[in-house]
């Protein structure tokens, strides 16, 4: 079966050596038979099959695999706007998620980064770290850190168990790495994996987390500020008071 992929491209998103995975995975639109359709592209390791399911047309897509067992792609011959999941099956497990890599739009914009660029995003805590995000009407964690001198950045967590191939995040223009991950939620532990130039890999807890762990425990904890109750209502009254 024909590709429109590359070996170069496969081997990229393998070796975790691309700083935007948005360009070769998730849906892209091509020209099917002389009509419109999608191509769909999922790199899942440990993964023995997977099929993209269309809900609202009711159609299952089984996916074959590319310069890899675990590459995936296969043609979707859906004209209109395509929202779809994946059926993922290892072994014995089966799940059905919806794709990281179908959400291209960034949280951070690029009025974001020109601001961050130039040191004067006073509210960058708004955009940076592990925020609760809704994304198309799917929930989900928006993931942002800063590393401009990464090669690559990953999320690490209980949920991909810590496998920093399974969530590659994408470079913004001032050095920005973010990521939205559908379908998970407050109390996700999480870490990133940056790895430099020379692909040495360091796993750092989030500059911008709002909660961590208990040392000698080293992750961060997705959070909802909003739902924390304060308890600093007394201090907060005598900060007030005028000193004498």
């Amino acid at each position: 079966m024909s590709t429109s992929v590359t070996l170069d491209q496969v081997n990229r998103i393998i070796g975790n050596q691309h700083h935007d995975p948005f360009e070769i995975l998730g849906s892209h639109p091509i020209e099917i038979d002389g009509k419109s359709g999608w191509i769909v592209r999922v790199y899942w390791p440990n993964a023995d099959a997977i099929s993209v399911l269309c809900p609202e047309q009711r159609q299952k897509y089984p996916m074959h695999s590319v310069h890899n067992p675990h590459f995936f792609e296969c043609e979707v011959p859906i004209a209109e706007n395509l929202n779809y999941q994946l059926q993922i099956q290892e072994g014995d497990h089966e799940q059905v998620i919806y794709d990281p890599y179908a959400f291209k739009s960034p949280r951070v914009t690029d009025y974001d980064q020109h601001l961050f660029a130039q040191g004067d995003h006073h509210r960058i805590y708004e955009k940076l770290g592990a925020h609760l995000t809704t994304l198309d009407s799917v929930n989900g964690v928006y993931f942002a850190v800063w590393a401009p001198n990464a090669r690559n950045v990953s999320i690490l967590a209980d949920f991909n168990a810590w496998d920093g191939r399974r969530h590659q995040m994408r470079k913004g223009s001032s050095g920005i790495w973010e990521l939205f991950i559908p379908e998970i939620g407050v109390g996700e532990h999480y870490k990133y994996e940056i790895k430099n130039i020379e692909g040495h890999i360091y796993e750092k807890s989030d500059p911008y987390g709002f909660q961590q762990e208990v040392r000698p425990k080293t992750a961060s904890i997705v959070t909802d500020l909003n739902a924390y109750t304060w308890s600093d209502n007394l201090w907060m009254e005598q900060r007030r008071m005028p000193i004498c």
